[in-house]
């Protein structure tokens, strides 16, 4: 949380800087892969346990923003990133729950994005640009089997991203992203024979492939 406020006071503070001549509003979006990685931690009350999964699902990424000369950019994002669907299989198991015990878990992230972005022009229609910026992301998770167990929060964090950009004409571009969202701190509760545990969300990657138009 200190982190995200020193950014947001950076990236006001920075907004003189970097004002030029030409401004434009613009709005874009994103569509692609979204990844994550999970793991349970620790089994309580009855043994220890431990096991880890990726997935991934179809992500979306709404943008608009403000572009101040060639250089600098702000946005503000609203971004879908799906359901995550995980599939556990620990090796040791809590008694209570026997052995094996599978355990599948569905969460789904949702949230805004507010970023300083960096334009690099090459040539007359190329550029790369780099984004730095805050995230506010509700995290939605419920066991698939062995309960009916549901548990969400929402968590402040940071968001990076680089990509690349093919400019048509004066108002459209296409480019290429590779986004991250920092590690949300969220912990669910799962329920194993009357014995649970808990797993965590590491970082959520978005790559995809968007539009701008520029007005």
């Amino acid at each position: 949380m200190i982190r995200s406020k020193l950014l947001a006071a950076a990236l006001v503070a920075c907004l003189p800087l970097v004002a030029q001549a030409n401004p434009g509003w613009y709005i874009g979006i994103d569509a692609g892969r979204a990844q994550a990685d999970a793991e349970i931690k620790d089994f309580l009350l009855i043994g220890d346990s431990s096991a880890e999964d990726s997935a991934n699902s179809t992500g979306l990424h709404l943008r608009g923003g403000y572009q101040f000369g060639r250089f600098f950019a702000v946005e503000l994002g609203l971004a879908d990133y799906g359901d995550l669907e995980y599939s556990f299989d620990p090796d040791d198991c809590p008694i209570a729950a026997g052995d094996p015990c599978p355990i599948s878990v569905s969460t789904s992230f949702r949230g805004f994005t507010l970023s300083m972005v960096g334009i690099l022009p090459i040539g007359d229609r190329w550029s790369l640009n780099a984004r730095a910026g805050m995230s506010e992301m509700q995290a939605k998770s419920r066991q698939l089997n062995g309960g009916d167990l549901e548990d969400s929060t929402k968590e402040a964090g940071l968001q990076f991203a680089i990509g690349v950009g093919f400019k048509i004409d004066e108002h459209w571009q296409f480019h290429l992203n590779h986004s991250t969202i920092e590690a949300l701190d969220f912990g669910f509760g799962l329920n194993l024979g009357g014995d649970f545990g808990v797993y965590d969300v590491g970082d959520t990657t978005l790559t995809s492939i968007g539009v701008n138009y520029h007005w």
